[in-house]
């Protein structure tokens, strides 16, 4: 099979926690794209927090952020799609977190706010070099209801994270999207938005059919593009929910897992 869109998660896909990305990764996508296959990122950071990555590997096609709330052309800025929460429910949502004790950012253009500083703070920012913009707003709840957020993010105990997210599926249902990002991490957007659901709105208006599709990750949020695509793969680090429902599994990501795919399925495919 002939693939014409290929789309990558982040972080433990094609950065590991060093945040770096591995030189035969860099050379292999470099490669495809220079065979006119689209590359794209597919991330649940934001769009400025992606935009380093996207520029170090000179992605041209439309990126994923926010867990597929936000569809944006790396080039051009130009959006092709953006989701926000229904603000009513994404400050019930904060108000559920905080009177549980949990941190939470609500991301609202790309900017983060907070209740208050906590050491919870420090844990997610060991995933984000990047000078992101920080506000502390002490009536979170208030400010979301006015100002309604791409998404809401908690960070928490491995098992605390499981309690909240079964906690928040139960009030909200299908109302919101809920989904682990990380072991530490819990993730809010918009009813149905998905990485899934992204890549198929792109792959549409690149004219790409699903078939001809690849994506890797290595997260519960990277399901839904994985089983969708028509290849999904699972990186070699990836949780057991998603090695199971993948075509195939990869080598972990220290080992370069993307490059070691890429060859294999695409750059030995096209000629």
């Amino acid at each position: 099979m002939i693939f014409q869109l290929i789309a990558l998660d982040l972080d433990g896909t094609v950065i590991d926690r060093d945040l770096v990305i591995h030189p035969d990764v860099r050379e292999t996508i470099a490669a495809v794209q220079s065979r006119g296959i689209h590359v794209t990122l597919a991330t649940g950071r934001m769009f400025s927090a992606a935009m380093p990555f996207a520029r170090e590997l000179d992605i041209r096609a439309p990126i994923i952020c926010y867990q597929g709330a936000l569809v944006r052309h790396p080039l051009s800025g130009e959006t092709l799609y953006h989701a926000t929460m229904p603000a009513d429910l994404a400050a019930a949502a904060v108000r559920v977190l905080l009177d549980a004790d949990i941190f939470v950012i609500a991301y609202i253009h790309d900017v983060h706010y907070i209740a208050a500083h906590r050491a919870e703070l420090e844990a997610y920012l060991a995933f984000h070099p990047e000078e992101s913009e920080i506000v502390v707003t002490p009536d979170l709840e208030r400010l979301v209801a006015r100002m309604a957020p791409t998404k809401l993010l908690f960070v928490a105990e491995p098992q605390v994270v499981e309690r909240e997210l079964a906690r928040l599926s139960d009030r909200f249902g299908e109302a919101l999207a809920i989904v682990r990002s990380h072991a530490i991490f819990g993730e809010l957007t918009a009813p149905h938005v998905s990485k899934g659901q992204a890549l198929a709105t792109l792959a549409q208006s690149l004219g790409v059919a699903r078939e001809e599709v690849m994506a890797i990750g290595d997260q519960e949020n990277d399901l839904s593009m994985i089983t969708w695509a028509g290849l999904g793969l699972a990186m070699g680090n990836a949780v057991p929910a998603v090695r199971a429902q993948a075509h195939a599994v990869l080598p972990s990501v220290s080992e370069a897992g993307v490059a070691c795919a890429l060859r294999r399925y695409v750059l030995n495919c096209t000629s």
